[in-house]
């Protein structure tokens, strides 16, 4: 495989785990909406709250190390490319 190639595969391997790790968040991101949303379930007999503290909790947990992850992948592998040069050494 060429060198070019194999850069190719490396890139593309990076976007398909950044946007499974973006859809992980958008699904933890709704959660907490559905979960602090609903007063009845907060406010009922039927249920413990500190599970419901803990579950939000958890959610909030793992948001936090996605939003890490997703930051670092973007500041490690998908860096803006600076623009060619031309042979005189000025930006094209």
């Amino acid at each position: 495989m060429s060198d070019r190639s194999e850069k190719n595969v490396k890139q593309a391997l990076y976007m398909a785990v950044f946007n499974k790790l973006q859809g992980d968040l958008s699904e933890l991101e709704a959660k907490e909406v559905l979960l602090t949303n609903n007063s009845s379930y907060i406010t009922s007999k039927d249920h413990d709250h500190a599970d419901h503290i803990e579950e939000l909790k958890n959610i909030l947990v793992k948001q936090c190390e996605l939003r890490e992850t997703l930051s670092f992948l973007r500041t490690t592998h998908f860096k803006p490319q600076e623009p060619a040069k031309n042979n005189d050494g000025k930006n094209s």
